[in-house]
């Protein structure tokens, strides 16, 4: 089997574990991949609309898996915090089964290698640059950690814009509450790593016993086998229904080759937060911008923008910016009459002639600039040798440099792809768009 390794001796034994309730495996298999960890291959020639996984209800690791006694002890919590506190806490004759299949998970250490709430806690403040009086940075970047270099006053926080390392720690935060009240001899570190076992490998299921989930969180079951699977951008179709899941494939696969589904149309700050990974390619790839605009409208534009529905959530790719954002920084360049014009869609009847140009020179000085500046901040300050004298590990540093470096190329792109070249060239612009990717080359190895 070229390009991969049999996986280990605990894999095979999970896969029989697996197939004694119930799962059905057709012509796939956990391996090593160099330099990837583990993913599931083809062990046979796959084609397009094969079924290749299929588990069953019985098969799950739900709430309703979990005894009656050990429920009552956590009430108002999620059900994240419930299947983690009963894999850490539970009683061993309730457990013991999941042997097979705990042997086949991320270990602690790993997940402290690349979950980012288990980094250091200087991770998330601003580090300084000594030999340079008032230079500095945050080495996570913004939609992550939710703070800037180069925005000031910072933004009033809402849920929306705590970034996302932020609203994970504040939902962790509330099961653990819950937890070390119901059992007073209860681990932290020993619940947080099976927090992220669920919170990294668990499936959206809509147990029938949850007649009007609160929201997604309420949904999440663990789905043994179809956990091998690794995320990419597409993938795999993965479906469910009443009798449970099913994994079928979206293309043909040859003898050896990875077999992907899709995790959803994340962003690499969501995966990296959540999973503990980012993809070299990702075509849902972007960058939140709720930071940047609120602070640069006034009061009357934020309540035109909350009016219409159009207040917050915006954000950029690498195509450009998103619509709510061009709705909003219209709100600046364009009357009231003609942003009311713009909104219903009737750019025709406007009494701006030059529109788009106004708005694409808003956009650069007020956004991309902002950006641009931030991650090549970061970037410049991750080199310095005072930050290296942090002995972050190796796979930490790599990965941020990776993630910061993609931030910059999008914001690239963007400038070439949504603003004309006159409107770069009145600006007299000092983003080189036309820079080579090669230059980041570097930067944007994978992990």
């Amino acid at each position: 089997m070229r390009g991969f390794d049999v996986a280990r001796p605990e894999h095979e034994l999970f896969t029989a574990w697996a197939k004694e309730r119930g799962v059905w495996i057709n012509g796939v298999g956990p391996a090593k991949l160099p330099g990837r960890g583990l993913g599931i291959v083809a062990l046979q020639h796959i084609k397009g609309g094969d079924e290749l996984v299929r588990v069953p209800v019985s098969a799950l690791f739900t709430v309703e898996s979990i005894p009656r006694r050990f429920k009552k002890l956590h009430r108002n919590i999620s059900v994240h915090g419930l299947l983690a506190s009963f894999l850490a806490f539970g009683d061993t004759n309730d457990t013991t089964s999941y042997g097979a299949w705990r042997a086949t998970w991320p270990s602690p250490a790993e997940f402290k290698a690349s979950m980012p709430i288990l980094w250091p806690e200087y991770m998330r403040s601003r580090i300084s640059i000594e030999r340079v009086p008032s230079r500095g940075f945050f080495p996570l970047p913004p939609a992550i950690g939710g703070n800037w270099e180069g925005l000031s006053p910072l933004p009033t926080r809402s849920d929306y814009v705590l970034g996302l390392l932020g609203q994970q720690e504040v939902k962790l935060k509330k099961d653990w509450a819950i937890v070390s009240r119901a059992l007073a001899n209860a681990d932290y570190d020993d619940f947080v790593y099976h927090w992220l076992i669920v919170n990294t490998r668990s499936f959206y299921y809509e147990l029938p016993s949850i007649k009007e989930p609160q929201s997604r969180d309420d949904c999440m079951v663990l789905c043994p086998f179809a956990d091998y699977f690794n995320h990419a951008d597409h993938g795999c179709d993965v479906s469910f229904n009443e009798k449970g899941f099913t994994v079928t494939s979206d293309r043909e696969y040859a003898t050896g080759e990875e077999i992907y589904v899709s995790y959803g149309s994340h962003s690499n700050d969501f995966l990296l937060t959540e999973y503990g990974f980012i993809l070299e390619e990702n075509k849902w790839d972007s960058l939140p911008l709720d930071d940047l605009i609120p602070s640069l409208l006034h009061g009357m534009a934020r309540k035109r923008l909350e009016d219409t529905g159009y207040l917050g959530y915006y954000t950029l790719s690498r195509d450009g910016v998103c619509h709510r954002t061009q709705v909003a920084v219209r709100t600046q360049t364009l009357s009231n009459r003609d942003w009311k014009k713009f909104v219903e869609g009737k750019e025709a009847e406007m009494d701006e002639e030059r529109d788009e140009s106004k708005a694409n020179a808003y956009v650069c000085q007020n956004i991309l600039d902002a950006y641009y500046s931030e991650a090549t901040n970061a970037l410049e300050c991750f080199e310095e040798e005072e930050f290296r004298d942090y002995a972050l590990p190796k796979t930490i540093s790599t990965t941020l440099t990776q993630r910061w470096t993609q931030i910059r190329s999008m914001i690239r792109d963007a400038l070439k792809n949504d603003i004309d070249a006159l409107t770069r060239q009145a600006l007299g612009h000092r983003i080189d768009i036309e820079r080579s990717d090669a230059d980041d080359q570097a930067n944007e190895s994978p992990t």
